[in-house]
């Protein structure tokens, strides 16, 4: 995106901010750190402005963000917005319409307009106002440009800790390469809130229910590797979660163990959240792969080192669809 473009669509944002009343915020469907870092924080300001506002996400909310102020107060059913005035649609960090998993159709006739605003360079632009840039670590760095251009007086620790969650999370600690000389520097004023980070990444990386290990243990014992395709990979079953009575959130941070492995090129992690559905993660560890062009062959999107897809298939055909797209695509 260019710059000049970039800030015009950000200024179009202020003005919708501060012309309109009711906000409802969506992110995706198994939302992870920046998903929800990004909602609450954009929730917390909409409310410093005085708007009416509310957030959407369809699906459990992972016990790693628990600690997030307004967490608690993330819907999940299009019937329970609190207002019948017609709304702003906000998206963060939503490559797709369809990836909120609720009714499109209703929240466009309930909406004003939408607002899209994401980091995935597999973004459809779907919105009325689109601020989409591939180049920033997370969503939520796109919300602090926000913010710093236009309201930076509105920003408060509540706002401040829901972003660093974003930029940590999406940067993998601050250890991809997305982790630039901006991040740090945006990292720098986010602690000028008197933000815990120790605390943050105590409640995101060191809370683990028990049965996780024997989680992990299940995945580990699984490991395959496809030597010629520089390929390892696990799968975890709907029945594991049940008889370890995890959530289905468990399963974060499990494909980065995966990564690390020495001379392996990709991570796979296939999660299987119905019969016939398996969620897959991907990880590249060499920088020369690009695993959002394995997500998009399969209709999924991502980074160039993080993506994921939704395989409509048995276990054993999901693996062999993989194994024989990263033939062609590697």
């Amino acid at each position: 995106m260019e710059i000049l473009d970039f800030f015009s669509d950000l200024q179009k944002v202020a003005d919708v901010l501060n012309e309109q009343k009711y906000f409802a915020i969506f992110t995706h469907s198994y939302p992870d750190g920046d998903g929800i870092g990004s909602s609450v924080a954009f929730y917390k300001f909409l409310i410093n402005i005085k708007k009416e506002a509310c957030i959407f996400c369809n699906s459990e909310m992972p016990y790693q963000y628990e600690f997030l102020p307004y967490s608690d107060k993330i819907l999940k059913d299009l019937k329970d917005i609190p207002f019948k005035n017609k709304y702003v649609a906000v998206f963060l960090d939503c490559a797709d319409i369809s990836r909120v998993k609720l009714d499109e159709e209703k929240i466009k006739e309930s909406s004003e307009f939408i607002i899209n605003i994401d980091h995935h360079l597999s973004n459809t632009n779907f919105g009325d106002i689109n601020i989409v840039d591939s180049n920033k670590s997370a969503t939520a760095e796109i919300i602090y440009q926000l913010l710093c251009n236009f309201f930076v007086d509105k920003i408060d620790n509540e706002i401040a800790e829901g972003l660093y969650t974003g930029i940590l999370t999406d940067t993998g600690k601050f250890q991809y390469s997305n982790t630039t000389k901006n991040v740090h520097e945006i990292i720098s004023k986010l602690l000028e809130y008197n933000i815990n980070p120790s605390r943050i990444y105590s409640c995101i990386y060191e809370c683990e229910p028990i049965n996780r290990f024997k989680l992990l243990e299940r995945v580990l014992r699984r490991i395959k590797l496809d030597a010629n395709n520089n390929l390892i990979f696990s799968y975890i079953l709907k029945n594991d979660f049940k008889k370890l009575n995890l959530p289905f959130s468990a399963n974060d941070g499990i494909i980065e163990i995966l990564r690390t492995a020495k001379n392996v090129k990709v991570a796979a992690l296939f999660k299987e959240i119905d019969r016939k559905c398996f969620k897959v993660s991907l990880r590249a560890s060499d920088e020369n792969v690009n695993v959002a062009n394995v997500a998009n062959y399969f209709g999924g999107g991502g980074h160039k080192m993080a993506a994921a897809y939704t395989s409509y298939e048995t276990l054993k055909k999901s693996i062999f669809n993989l194994i024989d797209a990263l033939k062609n695509i590697l």
